[in-house]
């Protein structure tokens, strides 16, 4: 591809530089950015992720349409190393009539993130296999399948004491007097999910609900499941239904716990196929996550040094095409200046994306030189610095100098710098400190101290 001789400006460079956003495989100029990276990752392979829900190399699914199969499987990685955009091109790959039918939930947009239960997500899933269904032309639900989940709404949520105005207000918005079937039930939990969503004074009431009646939602739920798959294979939609969670990666240290490990037997009552993101902090836990997920799939950072620190020239050059279909090569003085940049990136492509917008504001003219790259390899390394405490420091100069021996740093401590982004994984489980972090005086006095 050409990066040279495209005309934007530097400023419509800049716009795409939008390093919250995944790249979605419907959007045209999502296409038009997006890198595989998958060769600069090490051995991790989409591939092993289809086998694992039992779709071949070439595409074909090899599943038992009527079997009770169930699976929860975790697809983890730091924040910001590609997850949602690769789990969004996992779904479009395997949404097909000859593979599955998949439900995807991102959290973020649907869910208060900061405030996440297993009610908001499986009342939430609900709503979404509901509306999916609902739009899908030749698929409609008989009644008997829907009476359970109605009946749930009308004998836990309507008559409860404190719920009833909440009750009646959902249902007045989505209409449900003047319809029937899968409309009124898919509008009626898609209200739920909003009113969850926008923090109601009702949130905490509605989770009791669920909690305290869960046996009868999940019988309810499973029913749901089990008669839509047997719609969509007639209607050769797919073979079975394959729910996509995304976001939950975002949860913080104290409430990922409670939600894969304390709550994971609510999250496996549903029967399912589900690929739920999760944070890479969580690995800690692995024998509890154990108990009820499939071995995690790790998205591991792209590999631009190795275990010695040494340049890994065919993995810089693919971060590099990542930059340049963003800010193309006329915005650089040299390309020297944007491999400075990739290098501190640390393979981390959010970071990367981060240190361009900076560079570009920083530059004095319409072009990023040596001297633009520095002042963002600085102020991005000082919004880490506040994470990072003289202790820190000590560890990450001690995993820096034993990169062959993680399992003997594998605590508390070194969970917390995983979370924090400031301790890097890569494939072949080698852990490396960010290079922003070793930037800092901090890390050369540790780095002194230590040696």
């Amino acid at each position: 591809m050409d990066h040279r001789n495209e005309d934007i400006s530097i400023w419509d460079a800049k716009n795409r530089l939008t390093f919250n956003e995944p790249l979605r495989p419907d959007d045209e100029l999502s296409r038009r950015l997006f890198v595989d990276t998958t060769s600069a990752r090490g051995d991790f392979s989409l591939k092993r992720l289809h086998r694992e829900l039992n779709v071949d190399n070439q595409g074909i699914a090899h599943t038992a349409p009527a079997a009770p199969h169930k699976q929860y499987i975790l697809f983890t990685g730091h924040r910001g190393c590609g997850k949602s955009t690769e789990l969004l091109r996992t779904a479009a790959f395997l949404h097909h009539p000859d593979r599955y039918y998949v439900i995807h939930l991102d959290c973020l947009e649907k869910l208060d993130i900061n405030n996440l239960e297993y009610s908001d997500v499986l009342l939430a899933l609900a709503a979404a296999l509901l509306e999916r269904l609902e739009q899908e032309e030749g698929i409609v639900i008989d009644q008997v399948f829907l009476s359970r989940l109605e009946n749930w709404f009308k004998e836990r949520v309507e008559v409860h004491t404190a719920l009833r105005d909440f009750a009646a207000e959902v249902k007045v918005k989505a209409g449900a007097k003047m319809q029937t079937g899968l409309p009124r039930l898919g509008k009626l939990f898609g209200e739920l999910t909003n009113k969850i969503n926008i923090g109601s004074s009702y949130r905490e009431e509605l989770r009791l609900v669920v909690r305290n009646n869960f046996t009868e939602f999940a019988e309810a739920f499973n029913e749901l499941i089990l008669a839509s798959e047997e719609k969509i294979r007639s209607a050769d939609k797919g073979k079975r239904i394959l729910f996509t969670v995304d976001g939950t990666d975002r949860l913080n240290q104290e409430n990922a716990s409670q939600f894969f490990v304390e709550d994971v037997h609510q999250l496996t009552r549903i029967n399912g196929l589900f690929i739920y993101c999760a944070p890479i902090h969580l690995l800690d836990q692995i024998n509890n996550l154990n108990a009820g997920f499939s071995q995690p799939f790790r998205l591991p950072m792209l590999k631009v040094r190795n275990r010695d620190g040494e340049d890994v020239p065919e993995n810089i050059a693919v971060m590099r095409e990542l930059a340049l279909r963003r800010v193309p090569e006329q915005f650089f003085d040299e390309q020297e200046t944007l491999d400075y940049l990739v290098r501190y990136s640390g393979g981390h492509p959010r970071d990367l994306l981060r240190l361009l917008n900076v560079a570009i504001t920083s530059a004095e003219e319409d072009r990023i030189d040596q001297a633009a790259a520095e002042k963002a390899v600085k102020q991005v390394a000082n919004e880490y610095r506040r994470f990072i405490s003289d202790s820190d420091y000590t560890r990450l100069v001690q995993i820096d100098l034993h990169p062959d021996a993680p399992d003997d740093f594998t605590d508390e401590q070194s969970s917390e710098l995983l979370y924090n982004l400031t301790l890097l994984e890569y494939s072949d489980y080698f852990w490396k400190s960010h290079p922003l972090i070793t930037s800092l005086p901090g890390y050369e006095k540790a780095l002194q101290i230590t040696r």
